[in-house]
């Protein structure tokens, strides 16, 4: 076999275009990154930032609260047509994210308060997961799931 015929091989595979490496796997920056994401959202959603509200959701995205179905048109207009009715803090802890290439999911604790503008203000506990893709360099959110805590 001629040396010609050993080099071809090599020299395509030399010559071929040469992806970045994925990210880390768990590197920091990304899971701050992905924590920052829902820290946003709920900011948009207590000062009444519709846009805000709207921008973190991909048009895939749907969110199971409880038992229910909600798709991102839906809960977004249920969330605008709330700001009337009063505002929303979070104070979300225990967060367990985990960062693969352009997906990311995260767990944690939801503790709530609802403040209608009559009538009390009502605390509310969930245990949410978020799954999370990567697109043009920024984590969106596609999945959703919240399951309330002492009814």
């Amino acid at each position: 076999m001629s040396k010609n015929r050993l080099l071809l091989p090599l020299l395509a595979m030399a010559c071929r275009p040469v992806a970045p490496p994925p990210s880390a796997p768990n590197d920091p920056a990304e899971i701050t990154a992905v924590e920052a994401v829902l820290t946003r959202w709920y900011v948009a959603m207590s000062t009444h930032d519709s846009a805000g509200t709207a921008a973190p959701l991909l048009p895939s995205f749907f969110i199971f609260e409880d038992t229910t179905r909600i798709g991102r048109d839906e809960l977004i207009r249920e969330i605008v047509t709330g700001f009337g009715a009063g505002t929303q803090t979070a104070a979300m802890s225990k967060f367990e994210t985990q960062v693969r290439g352009n997906l990311a999911w995260t767990s944690f604790r939801n503790d709530e308060v609802w403040t209608p503008k009559t009538g009390r203000p009502d605390s509310l506990h969930f245990l949410e997961t978020v799954v999370f893709e990567k697109q043009n360099g920024q984590w969106m959110m596609d999945r959703y799931h919240a399951t309330r805590l002492n009814r």
